[in-house]
């Protein structure tokens, strides 16, 4: 039979586990006119609990209009206006009439071609001039706020992936950021929903935080909504579940050793229940929870070859220090025995695996950023590597 565990897409809103303080926060955020932003590492479950959270806000008996894009392919400021206003207008408008009302009414300036589809499963689409007049320009820029005072409605705008938007060529710059944080500042009736992994710059600040910190383009502009860890029972009551009505029968202790192994990471959880209830015909046993471990790090070994391939001498001992669970890393011992040579050096490294999102500084502690790397690291690649 199908696998109940899923984790090759985000999950639907009656999928989500756990999270309820943090979609009923955002929620209620959105609703309220409050602008959001999300980040955190990548396969955490962020679009999972958008989903969540769009569901609650359409079933609040409220009425904005909810549009909803990812920047992974946007790669100047013109594209972005273009997507949000092509987006906004598959919101409210269906035909070809209404597209053409819509333009006329709210993009004059601009004065836009309308793409008619061939196909059945392709959709109307704004095109917009080479060269755009300054009033034109400020009017597709704005084109959110005037669409919510023409519908009466306020508008939520979902957008995923920004930090692929300011990194790409020609965004990174901090005056369009500055001019973005002004000009959405500036809409009223349009909420903002900001979400993207916090990969690291090369200043070695995240993306979010450099966008968002104190004195940052986007300082108080939207609240930071932390995901916070899916509870254990939870996650444990839902392997079991899930299990149980396929007629297999997982222990507690092997849940529980599912979900600590994974340090309640969502997506290896679901990956690693998954190959052993494939595994599982009725009991679910040592073995199998042994060899599903070997099978999760088998199916993951290339990409963390080539993660290890991109990795210097000194990057790998102090991984290899960290694996060890040293935390004096300038001590003179550490330094003599994974020949990290100097606090310097010690500084230098740790500086490069943060760009390289391997680790992260937690109350100024380095850790690994993937449960599973991390594990793979000490348990293969340790295993066979020596520090010369």
């Amino acid at each position: 039979m199908n696998s109940p565990f899923l984790f090759n897409r985000p999950l639907q809103a009656s999928e989500v586990l756990g999270r309820t303080a943090e979609a009923d926060w955002l929620a209620s955020n959105l609703l309220k006119g409050q602008h959001s932003v999300i980040w955190d590492n990548p396969k955490t479950g962020k679009s999972s609990l958008i989903n969540k959270v769009l569901m609650q806000i359409r079933k609040s008996g409220e009425d904005p209009i909810i549009c909803r894009l990812s920047c992974f392919n946007i790669r100047s400021e013109r594209s972005l206006y273009a997507t949000v206003a092509n987006s906004l207008f598959r919101c409210v408008a269906g035909t070809l009439g209404e597209w053409e009302q819509l333009a006329a009414t709210l993009l004059p300036a601009g004065n836009p071609e309308i793409s008619v589809p061939r196909l059945h499963d392709q959709g109307f689409s704004l095109f917009f001039p080479q060269e755009l007049t300054d009033e034109a320009s400020r009017e597709l820029a704005r084109f959110p706020h005037s669409l919510a005072l023409h519908m009466k409605r306020p508008v939520i705008l979902v957008i995923e992936s920004f930090h692929t938007l300011i990194q790409s060529s020609g965004i990174a710059s901090r005056p369009l950021c500055q001019r973005l944080a002004m000009l959405w500042k500036s809409m009223n009736n349009v909420t903002f929903l900001i979400s993207g992994c916090g990969s690291i710059l090369s200043s070695g600040y995240s993306v979010f935080r450099e966008l968002f910190d104190s004195r940052r383009p986007f300082h108080g502009f939207a609240e930071h909504i932390p995901l916070g860890a899916i509870e254990e029972k939870e996650f444990t009551d839902y392997i079991i579940r899930c299990f149980s009505k396929a007629g297999r029968v997982i222990s507690r202790d092997y849940a529980e050793m599912i979900y600590r192994k994974m340090e309640g990471h969502p997506y290896y959880i679901q990956y690693f229940a998954d190959i052993c209830f494939s595994n599982t015909k009725g009991y679910m046993n040592d073995a199998m929870y042994l060899n599903g471990m070997e099978e999760l790090l088998d199916i993951f070994q290339q990409p963390f070859e080539r993660i290890c391939q991109d990795l210097t001498n000194p990057q790998i001992f102090f991984l290899h220090a960290l694996t060890d669970g040293v935390e004096q890393f300038s001590s003179r011992e550490v330094l003599h025995k994974y020949l990290l040579n100097s606090s310097a050096n010690v500084y230098r490294v740790r500086d490069a695996l943060e760009k390289k999102a391997i680790i992260e500084i937690i109350r100024k502690k380095p850790r690994f950023i993937d449960p599973l790397f991390k594990l793979w690291f000490k348990e293969r690649f340790c295993q066979t590597y020596w520090l010369p």
